[in-house]
């Protein structure tokens, strides 16, 4: 390997960063389970299928779903006239901003295909093909992301929006998954329906500099792979590295490997002459505080505030 192409590709590991915590592969696991159960014909209310998954803003939902995505690509069948069949096992999308039936059965369509043109035809129309394709396709889950934005609705909106959600699982025979932070619990309690249908589960953030956080942290190394003489040594117990890192994400994952890439970035990790490891010792508190903020932004505090209420917050700022 050539001398820029290791340091090439240290900057693609930084930026392809991605660490499978226990908090992710057990999300993962439930999610394999519901499909297992689904395809066993064994659901009934003892064993729901549907789930809503919630966590604090930044706790890393999105990146652990579309990863699940992902590990679950498109399959082409062959069937046994020799016809060639895709199906798609995992679907993820986004609530649409603002709420219309017409925009969420387009969401449906392109989480299919990005490349899916947005119809303009009657809202039932685009209704029967979501549907349509879903059977067609084998779909055995669709992840609806971003419910938080349905809390801006009104309440007859909210509850009708529910009860259409409710009919997609009702009509295509799928796993639903509805993601959101902790104030979309409102939403499955809009129903006693749904809190029998929609059993929840949290993503849950690190809630201390514990071994946990530290294993974490050692992932992260094993995956830099930086050269033994220039270990940055960020699991020992003994290093400032991580108290002062999960003390700025409050150990919030989706925070966590953004600084760490905007860390990199500060230190010239990724400038097109960086050839050289030692730059890694320029890595200080200072360097991390100026990633804090270029990624949360310079109100880092009042943006914890508001994510885990003041009480949580100052809860676990005595912690520190």
């Amino acid at each position: 390997m050539s001398a820029s192409s290791e340091f090439k590709n240290f900057q693609n590991r930084v930026t392809n960063l991605y660490i499978e915590h226990p908090e992710l592969v057990r999300i993962w696991n439930r999610l394999d389970r519901n499909r297992k159960i689904k395809r066993s014909n064994r659901v009934n209310d003892d064993t729901p299928i549907n789930l809503f998954i919630e966590g604090y803003s930044g706790a890393g939902k999105t990146q652990c779903l579309k990863k699940y995505v992902r590990r679950n690509p498109p399959i082409t069948k062959t069937e046994e006239d020799g016809t060639e069949v895709d199906t798609r096992s995992v679907l993820y999308m986004n609530l649409p901003i603002p709420f219309t039936y017409k925009g969420f059965y387009n969401s449906i369509l392109q989480s299919i295909d990005n490349d899916f043109p947005l119809s303009n035809s009657d809202v039932n129309r685009i209704k029967h093909q979501a549907f349509s394709l879903i059977k067609k396709l084998e779909v055995e889950m669709l992840i609806i992301d971003e419910m938080d934005y349905l809390l801006a609705s009104t309440y007859v909106q909210r509850k009708a929006v529910m009860e259409n959600i409710k009919d997609i699982a009702n009509s295509t025979d799928v796993c639903l998954v509805c993601v959101g932070t902790h104030a979309i619990e409102e939403l499955r309690m809009l129903n006693t329906q749904h809190l029998r249908r929609y059993p929840k589960t949290v993503l849950n953030h690190f809630t201390s500099c514990d071994s946990t956080f530290l294993n974490f942290l050692s992932e992260v190394e094993r995956q830099l792979a930086v050269p033994q003489e220039f270990k940055l040594d960020w699991d020992n117990e003994g290093s400032a590295f991580a108290p002062l890192l999960f003390s700025i994400t409050n150990g919030l994952v989706g925070w966590v490997k953004p600084i760490i890439r905007e860390t990199m970035d500060l230190i010239g990790v990724f400038e097109d002459d960086f050839s050289d490891f030692s730059i890694l010792k320029k890595i200080n508190g200072d360097v991390l505080l100026e990633a804090q903020r270029n990624i949360i932004g310079n109100f880092a505090e009042e943006d914890m505030t508001k994510i885990f209420g003041d009480e949580d917050w100052k809860d676990e700022n005595d912690k520190l």
